[in-house]
């Protein structure tokens, strides 16, 4: 299989746009709906990504195409509706392949990493424009 597949690329596209109108969607209801302040949406998409990214993983196994499947689902409507399910996805290969510390680290870098990565973001954003 070639690097760069148009077909594959086009699956992309179209997962990667129905995902993010599921998130779109998710936030416009849960907004509405309140929940205090809580970022409630995004626990629910990463919640939501991870549970179908199992279902996925396992149904793509069946499937003759499965590259097709996998661009189509995992990485652009999973990728459009949270990174989190790809984590989840590999977190739980780890762990399969019982490569226990790997997984803690692997978590706990994301965890902090992104945080970091965050609070670093907010600080350079407010040094720049405001």
């Amino acid at each position: 299989m070639s690097a760069f597949h148009l077909g594959h690329a086009g699956a992309v596209a179209l997962g990667g746009a129905a995902g993010a109108l599921a998130r779109y969607a998710l936030n416009v209801g849960f907004v509405r709906a309140g929940w205090g302040g809580l970022p409630v949406a995004t626990l629910v998409a990463n919640v939501l990504g991870c549970l179908l990214a199992g279902l996925i993983l396992v149904w793509i196994e069946t499937r003759v195409d499965a590259a097709f499947w996998r661009n189509l689902l995992v990485v652009g409507f999973l990728g459009a509706l949270t990174t989190f399910s790809v984590l989840g996805i590999e977190l739980w290969q780890l762990l399969r392949a019982e490569r226990w510390l790997w997984a803690a680290l692997m978590l706990a870098s994301h965890t902090v990493l992104g945080v970091a990565a965050v609070a670093l973001g907010w600080r350079i954003g407010r040094a720049w424009w405001t």
